[in-house]
């Protein structure tokens, strides 16, 4: 390897380790302790190295965003290519929005924040024409009424963001305490069961098309 190379190995690193810490830093306490010192006393290194790499905080958060949007597209294409009916695409489509909330909850909260959109629409608007026709070509497919397909996936973006936000924001053994004041016993079974839950919704919306 040349010295150039190992160069530009070491500084992606660097620059990865950068986006790392800001990640863990906002799962572990929120993303306004995120700050240039921060990342740098959590990698061992100066605030003159972090900007050696990024402008600002907000260029490190729109790095991350693009970091999310990208690994989403990656899968959201993979579903679309795999050998299944409309509905299973829909509901796998759904289910990775669900495990990409919980596996990475601090950059769904940024990605999903609406004070942030307006910084993001460039990132947003990047293949969304091609990915908007392949997702209304899968509801075409499964809904009755074509004429309203803009309104049907509307409904369907806000019921996953309605479970997501839900859950994320009250977490299951919380939201089962809650439920144990109203004495339904059921109600408290199905709180422990959330992702089963999100997945029964999306599948008795799609059928209600």
């Amino acid at each position: 390897m040349s010295a150039t190379d190992r160069r530009t190995r070491q500084k992606a690193e660097v620059r990865q380790r950068i986006l790392d810490a800001a990640r863990q830093i906002a799962r572990e306490k929120d993303w306004s302790a995120v700050t240039i010192r921060s990342i740098a006393d959590a990698i061992d290194y100066t605030p003159p190295i972090v900007y050696e790499h990024f402008e600002n905080k907000e260029d490190v958060l729109l790095n991350i965003v693009r970091e999310g949007h990208l690994e989403n597209r990656r899968v959201f294409d993979a579903i679309l290519e795999m050998d299944l009916n409309p509905e299973e695409k829909i509901v796998r489509l759904s289910m990775r929005q669900w495990a990409f909330a919980h596996e990475q909850p601090e950059v769904y909260r940024l990605m999903h924040n609406p004070e942030r959109m307006e910084q993001q629409r460039h990132m947003v608007r990047e293949g969304m024409q091609e990915a908007k026709e392949k997702i209304e070509s899968l509801f075409n497919a499964v809904s009755h009424d074509t004429e309203t397909i803009g309104e049907v996936i509307f409904n369907w973006f806000c019921l996953m963001q309605g479970y997501i936000n839900l859950i994320t924001s009250i977490q299951p053994q919380q939201g089962a305490k809650l439920l144990e004041d109203v004495h339904d016993p059921k109600m408290v079974a199905l709180f422990k069961q959330p992702e089963q839950l999100f997945e029964r919704a999306i599948r008795r919306f799609i059928r209600s098309l």
